[in-house]
């Protein structure tokens, strides 16, 4: 008995290539230069706090889970679309 629907194999490269395209373009690495880094589009799940801080703060990362898997569901529902409508093009 399957809990989850079998999804094509297209499917699941289309999910891995549009989550690390999205991540990379849409990342920002600015601690070098005092700035913050925050990955995750559209939910920032990872920040970094760079630079100086008054007062300096207990933690420079904040990971928040929940942006990660609503970020992932996003890509999945996207990636998924994608396939079935060029698997409906093509018939």
């Amino acid at each position: 008995m399957r809990i989850f629907p079998k999804f094509p194999r297209a499917t699941w490269i289309t999910f891995l290539i549009l989550t690390g395209v999205i991540t990379v373009l849409f990342s920002k690495f600015q601690s070098p230069s005092d700035g913050n880094d925050i990955l995750g589009f559209p939910f920032p799940f990872y920040t970094y706090l760079g630079g100086r801080r008054f007062p300096e703060p207990s933690s420079r990362t904040d990971f928040n889970g929940i942006y990660l898997l609503l970020d992932l569901m996003l890509y999945f529902g996207i990636a998924n679309l994608l396939t079935y409508s060029i698997k409906k093009l093509r018939k």
